[in-house]
């Protein structure tokens, strides 16, 4: 049996191992991750620049579901950074302009697409029994909703943001909740929620391809189990300098979100031991 019999009989039909044979050549990837990756459903929550490109990505890799959420509609100034829109794209839904567009990439995977907008009333039956969301968000308070969903549920979350010249990244794992979630870093007040977005700081649409390239590339590495320490990690990109810092992350003790638990467990001991009547010493 020679190589190609061989990975024909994972279960890669030979036109899927034509349109995947490149990356299948990577070391740490392989027919069988690619197998994986087949098998996966991916949530991307915004379909704007950061979206456009990390789905792309996403959907030419072969994730076998890509379910997309959004409730926008594509505007003049979307152009310069949404590049998988267009002139007749405008006043059309976001989501379904670049879903069909997905659809046309690759035959091969399901495209679902949610033209909603996310809430906290609709977050649980959006945003559900998924291997990876990929928050592509333009606003503190969506994300803050998005990563206290996430680890209430224990889904894991790829968050990636961009303002100015300036890119975000990070992993929130409930593999690894040491490393902490994103309320830990920004445990911001509900006004300040609503103040910071691209709309009120602007935006380079060079650093949204930096940074959903990154995104859609540590999104493809988490899926087919490749070592990364992205979850420990807070990633900045810095456009203006080409520079690029990682910092390590920590769960904070006193967070809302990821620590609640914690914190509910230790008000609940202190007050089984307030309330405990003390042992009587052996006579």
């Amino acid at each position: 049996m020679n190589d190609h019999q061989g990975i024909l009989n994972t279960g890669l039909s030979s036109n899927e191992f034509i349109r995947y044979s490149r990356q299948i050549m990577l070391e740490q990837w392989g027919e069988a991750k690619q197998l994986k990756l087949g098998q996966s459903h991916v949530v991307i929550i915004g379909a704007g620049g950061l979206a456009n490109i990390a789905a792309s990505y996403l959907a030419g890799a072969g994730i076998g579901r890509l379910s997309i959420i959004d409730g926008d509609e594509v505007e003049l100034s979307n152009l310069p950074r949404q590049i998988a829109f267009d002139l007749d794209s405008i006043e059309n839904s976001k989501v379904y302009e670049l879903c069909n567009r997905l659809r046309e990439q690759n035959d091969h995977i399901e495209v679902i697409s949610v033209h909603q907008y996310l809430d906290s009333d609709n977050i649980s039956d959006l945003v559900s029994a998924c291997d990876l969301v990929l928050d592509c968000t333009d606003n503190t308070a969506t994300r803050h909703l998005i990563n206290s969903h996430c680890v209430e549920q224990k889904l894991p979350l790829l968050s990636a943001s961009v303002a100015g010249w300036h890119g975000q990244l990070l992993l929130v794992d409930p593999a690894q909740p040491q490393w902490g979630c994103y309320h830990c870093l920004f445990p911001v007040t509900s006004s300040q929620k609503e103040a910071a977005s691209c709309q009120t700081l602007g935006v380079a649409g060079p650093m949204v391809g930096v940074l959903a390239s990154l995104q859609a590339s540590q999104a493809l590495r988490y899926l087919i189990d490749a070592p990364s320490d992205l979850a420990s990690k807070f990633v900045c990109v810095d456009g203006q300098t080409l520079s690029m810092q990682s910092f390590s992350r920590a769960r904070d003790s006193q967070c809302l979100v990821c620590a609640k638990d914690i914190c509910e467990k230790t008000v609940c001991e202190k007050i089984v031991c307030a309330n405990a009547v003390p042992e009587k010493k052996a006579q």
